[in-house]
């Protein structure tokens, strides 16, 4: 019986080079993902509350499980990601609860004050018991409004309406306008006096 030993030693070093370059290759791309300003937040932080104020009022908490910060690095904007979701809670002017806001996920633009919420949008009026739904919400700090260029469902007491198109409104959900809007609403008959 013969062994072929010089063919198997010549496969072990192919063997053992193949293994060093796919190795190489992973700790490149772990080294890549560290060097990449997007993957790696400068501060992480867990069970956050964020409280927004006006003039000494509180106007604004949000609380979230998870927030992420990437600061300015070469041309990205900073930005701090909320990757599991938030719940923002809106105040008015004597304190109480006007209106909620929860979504799976969110993204505040730091620069711009722009919050750009996402994955199943819930905007509660608790004054006004009207609450609105959709996929892509867009809240402005500075202006005070939140919008979108996505289907919207608004409830009310008397029906429900359907953006098609998106909708705009003020950051509490108390003065808003649909765009592209159907649905069935609740109309009270006119009565009329037939005695004269």
């Amino acid at each position: 019986m013969k062994l072929k030993i010089p063919t198997v030693v010549s496969f072990i070093p192919l063997i053992v080079g193949m293994a060093l370059i796919f190795s190489c290759r992973r700790d490149i791309e772990k080294v890549s993902k560290l060097d990449n300003p997007d993957s790696m937040p400068a501060a992480h932080a867990t069970q956050v509350v964020i409280i927004i104020s006006d003039s000494m009022l509180v106007r604004v908490k949000i609380v979230s499980p998870e927030l992420k910060e990437f600061p300015v690095a070469d041309s990205l904007e900073p930005k701090t990601e909320f990757p599991q979701g938030l719940v923002a809670t809106f105040f008015d002017k004597s304190m109480q609860v006007e209106s909620t806001l929860v979504a799976g996920y969110a993204i505040y633009h730091t620069k711009r004050k722009l919050f750009e919420a996402s994955k199943d949008v819930v905007i509660k009026n608790l004054t006004q018991d009207q609450e609105l739904h959709t996929n892509m919400l867009w809240w402005d700090e500075s202006a005070g409004k939140i919008w979108s260029d996505q289907a919207a469902t608004i409830i009310t007491a008397s029906g429900t309406t359907y953006g098609d198109s998106g909708f705009e409104s003020d950051q509490n959900f108390t003065k808003y306008s649909i765009l592209g809007s159907h649905g069935q609403m609740k109309v009270k008959d006119k009565v009329t006096d037939t005695k004269k």
